[in-house]
């Protein structure tokens, strides 16, 4: 175990569960000397300060600290939802700070998958349709795409309920 360096109050524990991905590859997330300020007309706040973090394939990463630490900037931040303000991010060996808007996007559609702490399904759509939209923005094709979902919502048991709607789900 290890702890991210940073100069923060937000911290992370890195655990190894296995790395059977060691083949020389970049660190997955390489964060070095990161800091994110938000700058208004009146006020300059330091959400993050020298934050130091490398991530490799095979680790598990929790991420903790008060509220107001710069957990959430710093989600923000590695999901390549906004943009740092001084050091270097790259992510699998790509320095994100070079990237434009839409090569941003892809890489997050490509490399980052998020998990919600509630739902965020669109309530129109039933759980398989939800589950094929980010699918749909990777280009597979229909097949491809139906057997991922499938295996996918079998594997979190919920296979037998590919048509339910997000308000019939607990």
């Amino acid at each position: 175990m290890r702890a991210m360096q940073a100069t923060d109050r937000v911290q992370a524990r890195s655990y190894m569960i296995s790395n059977p991905f060691d083949d020389g590859a970049p660190p997955m997330l390489n964060m070095q000397n990161l800091r994110k300020v938000f700058r208004t007309a009146l006020v300059e706040t330091h959400a993050l300060r020298d934050l130091t973090l490398t991530v490799n394939a095979g680790e598990f990463v929790a991420v903790t600290g008060p509220s107001g630490s710069g957990k959430t900037t710093f989600l923000n931040i590695a999901g390549l939802l906004e943009e740092h303000t001084d050091g270097l991010y790259a992510l699998d060996g790509i320095d994100v700070k070079q990237l434009n808007d839409d090569q941003r996007s892809r890489l997050r559609n490509e490399k980052i998958g998020f998990i919600f702490q509630s739902f965020n399904l669109i309530a129109d759509l039933d759980l398989y349709d939800n589950v094929d939209v980010p699918l749909r923005y990777r280009g597979f094709p229909k097949a491809e795409r139906k057997r991922r979902i499938e295996q996918a919502l079998t594997r979190v048991g919920l296979g037998s309920r590919l048509h339910h709607y997000p308000t019939e789900l607990s």
